[in-house]
């Protein structure tokens, strides 16, 4: 983890996932010397991945973005925003001509239109925000912008039309080639606040919210909290974010009188990984994030593995493994796995609606389920393999045509389903891409999730990898043991069991069924 010296310590994701998983190590990087600092951690020290913790701009005494773009080009693998998306984070009219042509809103200064308020162009943390910012004539705004520029003679003064209404803001994640926003969060000031106060004053935020003063609440109310993830989306795309792995905090407010939404600005290093409570976007996290906070960490480097086809050569090999063994397929409609599937999956419970059946194979769930009777689902089958995707079962108990394409790389940008399954194609996934897909398919299902997990003894795991010659099968079971269950889920089967003798070492194979159902559904 790479800081800006010491004045931001306490960003840590080691404080949410346990050193089994991941090892977190520190280094700070100064203003002063950064060239240098990262020399020293790129050419004298070895890391797998860097995750940059980074945020200063131009004005600021820390390091930031000139840090970021030196890190950039040693050829490290760097997890979150770029430099060039740090720069933009720094400059709010250059974000706001990058996204206004895109249909983004954001604050004008229409001539004579008041109140107005005024900030840094390239202001963070609500730097020389108070009371005093709101002006409501031109005498108050001549006084209020010459007061600024004498408080800060090298930055540039932005005047703005205040707009009237709620403050929300929301953290923005790239998860893979999808770009999603996570729970919005609304800032709610005590009932006598005057609307000319009702926004984030340096104290606002950094005192008030923390003693309760100004409290904060999650967007459930609908179309409301749809919008705001979608604007947010949208702005993150529009700024050229996509590419990088990289996240964001959006910051925007709602026209009291119009309900339109405004985007003020956004924040290339949101405030997570901070000490519990501390902050509202770790809340949200805790509170909503399937996983939570170690399932984030992990879908930032799952995000870093996809965009970079780190793992294509075992694509290859798992591909051609299955078109090869497609002829003779049929064979496994008897193993006690398929059973399961067939007599218990199917069976007892609901599947009603659509269905997404991550690494489908041949169909065997979507036979499964029409002889169960469930012949008026709609099932969607995703597969690596053209052969298997090219069965029988499959042309007649799926939608048409399969998706060829990785489940990690289909499920990031995949719609909402009913239900979302994978049987026999989560041993194909690491660990941080299993957690990551996992994750995925919580928030996308309406209405359950089903899946089994292989426990593959480690001579299995190990023999294979070998004869194959990559990594490409893994044991997943302490992963799904650290997977807490999501908000507003119910597990309501766990079913372990002997799934199949393996051909090829002579290895018997137990794993575990497992069925989580909403519980607005249950």
């Amino acid at each position: 983890m790479l800081l800006s010296q010491q004045l931001d310590p306490f960003c840590d994701p080691g404080r949410y996932i346990s050193t089994t998983v991941h090892q977190f190590e520190h280094r700070f990087i100064r203003k002063s010397s950064f060239k240098q600092d990262i020399d020293r951690i790129c050419e004298d020290e070895t890391y797998d991945i860097y995750f940059s913790c980074l945020w200063g701009g131009p004005r600021d005494n820390v390091a930031g973005q000139d840090a970021a773009a030196y890190l950039e080009s040693k050829g490290v693998e760097v997890l979150t925003n770029t430099a060039s998306a740090m720069r933009l984070c720094n400059d709010k009219l250059g974000f706001y001509a990058k996204v206004e042509p895109a249909g983004i809103r954001v604050p004008g200064n229409e001539p004579g239109c008041f109140p107005k308020i005024v900030k840094l162009r390239d202001g963070a943390n609500s730097e020389t925000l108070d009371f005093d910012s709101i002006c409501h004539d031109e005498r108050q705004l001549e006084k209020r912008v010459a007061l600024v520029k004498t408080l800060k003679p090298d930055a540039e003064c932005l005047v703005q039309d205040y707009i009237v209404g709620s403050e929300v803001n929301v953290v923005v994640v790239e998860m893979g080639h999808a770009v999603v926003a996570l729970e919005p969060v609304e800032y709610v000031f005590p009932p006598d606040t005057p609307t000319g106060r009702a926004f984030l004053t340096f104290d606002n935020k950094f005192l008030n919210v923390g003693k309760g003063v100004v409290r904060t609440r999650i967007v459930i109310d609908e179309p409301r909290r749809s919008r705001i993830r979608e604007t947010s989306q949208n702005a993150f795309k529009a700024a050229g974010m996509q590419g990088g792995s990289g996240w964001c905090r959006v910051d925007m407010r709602i026209d009291a009188r119009t309900g339109e939404i405004y985007v003020l600005e956004i924040n290339a290093f949101p405030t997570v990984f901070y000490p519990r409570g501390a902050f509202t976007s770790d809340k949200v996290i805790e509170r909503t994030y399937p996983g939570g906070h170690a399932a984030l960490f992990d879908m930032l480097l799952a995000t870093k593995l996809i965009q970079t086809k780190a793992y294509c050569q075992a694509h290859r090999t798992v591909s051609t493994f299955f078109d090869d063994f497609s002829k003779k397929y049929d064979i496994a409609w008897e193993m006690p796995s398929i059973k399961t599937v067939r007599n218990v999956m199917a069976v007892d419970f609901d599947w009603a609606g659509s269905v997404l059946d991550l690494a489908c194979g041949s169909g065997f769930l979507g036979n499964a389920l029409f002889d169960a009777g469930w012949t008026s689902s709609v099932v969607v089958g995703v597969d690596i393999s053209p052969e298997m995707a090219a069965s029988e079962r499959t042309r007649k108990y799926y939608k048409q045509p399969i998706h060829l394409e990785p489940i990690e790389e289909f499920i990031m940008t995949a719609d909402p389903y009913d239900h979302i399954a994978c049987f026999n194609g989560l041993q194909y996934l690491s660990p941080v891409l299993f957690t990551a897909v996992l994750s995925r398919m919580f928030m996308l299902a309406r209405k359950s999730v089903s899946f089994e997990v292989d426990d593959m003894p480690q001579e299995h795991v190990q023999s294979t990898n070998e004869r194959i010659g990559t990594s490409a099968i893994y044991n997943n079971t302490q992963t799904m043991a650290r997977f807490p269950t999501p908000p507003d889920w119910q597990r309501v089967l766990e079913k372990q069991q002997f799934l199949f003798r393996s051909p090829n070492t002579g290895v018997n194979v137990q794993g575990t069924f497992y069925r989580f159902e909403k519980l607005d559904q249950v």
